[in-house]
This record gives structure tokens, C-alpha cells and sequence, in this order.
């Protein structure tokens, strides 16, 4: 479907989309190579007051070191990066109830916040289940002049159950920040949940 085929609402969703990512790509609050002071926190680092109320003030500990990446993503490509990122980030266990987890932090820039804090486990699958995701669809909304920043809108399908039974599906928005490095290499910046602050009937 071309931009001039999509219905008004989602036009309207999209462009202020663009113009978040836009403002994160361009602005510079995503940064790829300076890591904030060690007694800040990182940037972005905040929870949402979604996140805050499922939380409920309890202590989040942070979880298992980082995975290694799977070799067979091209780091360069920075669509292979972000879906391994996504998959990986958001693929969980029940064992991941109270804590972050860093499996995707391989394909994060150093320092930003989905290397360092990584994933915080709101909803975590019941115990002897697992949920797995995967992207079904990637799509470029901003870049910056120089191709060194790109913001991407991300759907990815969870599949929730006992290993081997049955599964719950379920269908979730992402956006992913991605920044290129030196050697060329895209790693992500920042990976967020849709904004809550969109007017009613853009999000």
C-alpha cells in the first residue's frame, strides 16, 4: 500500500510519528558514541507511567549478562539488526518476572539505554511458558541527511504459551532508533512503545 492509499487517521498516526523519531533521530537525544556521565542515568532510561503502575514501585533487578549475537546477521544491514534486536528484546521467559533483560543488548550501542538497562519485564508469561516474538513488518519513517541515524515502525507478533501446546498470539508497535557506527555496523539507540500522547484517535 502507497502513502497516498492510507486512510486519514493513519496518516495522521504516521506523520506524528515521523516527526517524534525525527526529533529523537535529529535532535540528538539519541547519542551513538558518548555514553552519559556514570551518575546520570541513561537517556531514555524513564519508565512510562504505564510501566510505573504494572510495577507497582517493586524492585526491578537487573538480569542475566548479555547473549552474543547471532552470527548470522549482517550488522550492517540495519533492517537485519532490527529485527534480530526486536526479536531478541522482546522474547521472554517466566523466570524474567522482576527483572531486565539484556539478550538483546548485543545489537544496542554501547552505553545507550537498551545496553545498559536493557528490558523491563512488566508482563511477564505464566510460569512454564515462554513468549517468543518475531517482526512481521518493518518500515522506515525518518532518517537523517547524513544516513547516520534511521527511525523505524515495528510489528511484532508474540506467541505465548507451554512449549509445545497451545498459544495465545498477540500483535504489539515498536520504534527502534537505530545509529551507525564508525566501522559500519547499526546498532539501536533506543526502542520505544507508541507514544501515549498522540491526540485520541492518532495512536
Amino acid at each position: 500500500m502507497n502513502r497516498s492509499s492510507l486512510p486519514v487517521p493513519l496518516l495522521a498516526t504516521v506523520a506524528a510519528v515521523a516527526v517524534a523519531v525525527v526529533a529523537l533521530v535529529l535532535v540528538g537525544h539519541v547519542t551513538a558514541e558518548v555514553p552519559p556521565p556514570s551518575d546520570d542515568p541513561p537517556l531514555g532510561a524513564a519508565l512510562s507511567e504505564g510501566d510505573r503502575i504494572a510495577l507497582d514501585a517493586a524492585p526491578v533487578l537487573r538480569g542475566q549478562a548479555p547473549a552474543p549475537v547471532d552470527p548470522t546477521v549482517d550488522l550492517t544491514d540495519p533492517q537485519a539488526v532490527a529485527r534480530a534486536y526486536l526479536a531478541a528484546a522482546h522474547s521472554i521467559t517466566s523466570d524474567d518476572a522482576g527483572h531486565t533483560h539484556l539478550r538483546a543488548a548485543g545489537y544496542a550501542v554501547p552505553g545507550s539505554p537498551p545496553a545498559t538497562v536493557g528490558v523491563v519485564v512488566v508482563d511477564p508469561p505464566p510460569a512454564g511458558s515462554v513468549r517468543t516474538a518475531t517482526v512481521t513488518a518493518l518500515d522506515l519513517v525518518a532518517a537523517d541527511q547524513n544516513n547516520q541515524r534511521r527511525g523505524y515502525r515495528a510489528e511484532v507478533g508474540t506467541a505465548t504459551g507451554p512449549p509445545g501446546e497451545t498459544v495465545a498470539i498477540d500483535l504489539v508497535a515498536r520504534y527502534v532508533v537505530l545509529a551507525r557506527q564508525p566501522d559500519g555496523q547499526w546498532l539501536v539507540a533506543l526502542d520505544s512503545p507508541p507514544t501515549p500522547d498522540l491526540p485520541a484517535g492518532e495512536d
